[in-house]
């Protein structure tokens, strides 16, 4: 993500909405075996022809986007702060997600191609998501902080670079990375 101008902005983008997005997921997971049920009880399952299962409910979506606090939240209010002025719709976006489920172009955030990350959110997603996770649980402690604390970063990571990447861009380009990682089973990516 680094380079010898900097850090690639796309790629910090993409690579906190993976991340922001499968804390969610995480999050839930974590939150049903303190309840003493299967770590996937708040999920609905769909598994794919390539042999693949991916995760889907209300719960899920509303971690993603169902509050002031959710990725959405935080990361569009910062992009709105920063001077974004329009945003995706939510709705397509989710559509989007469910309907490329198993099929190449799932995963692959719509981006202008001047604009694209260096990598794909599931490969950001395989290789941070197990090196971080055990300085996110001393910071984080309690699970449900997890997908707060990504977006706190996306947030940070938008205002930094308004200067450098349209605002709304920026959210556009976590929002396609957050919502299909949210969906994902990183045992079998």
């Amino acid at each position: 993500m680094k380079s010898e101008k900097g850090v690639h902005i796309e790629s910090l983008l993409c690579a906190l909405g993976a991340l922001a997005g499968y804390a969610c997921q995480a999050n839930l997971r974590a939150q049903a075996q303190l309840k003493g049920l299967p770590e996937t009880a708040a999920f609905q399952i769909v598994n794919t022809t390539n042999g693949k299962q991916y995760f889907f409910g209300d719960p899920l979506n509303n971690a993603v986007a169902g509050s002031q606090y959710s990725v959405w939240g935080l990361a569009g209010g910062a992009a709105q702060h920063a001077g974004a002025k329009e945003f995706p719709d939510i709705n397509e976006l989710f559509s989007h997600a469910a309907s490329t489920v198993g099929g190449d172009q799932f995963g692959i955030p719509r981006i202008p191609e001047n604009h694209k990350a260096g990598d794909t959110p599931i490969n950001y997603l395989k290789a941070l998501w197990p090196a971080m996770l055990p300085t996110v649980k001393l910071f984080c402690p309690t699970p449900v902080d997890w997908p707060i604390l990504y977006s706190l970063a996306i947030q940070e990571a938008i205002d930094t670079a308004k200067n450098v990447i349209d605002p709304a861009l920026a959210f556009k380009i976590v929002m396609e990375s957050a919502i299909p990682m949210s969906k994902v089973d990183l045992a079998n990516p």
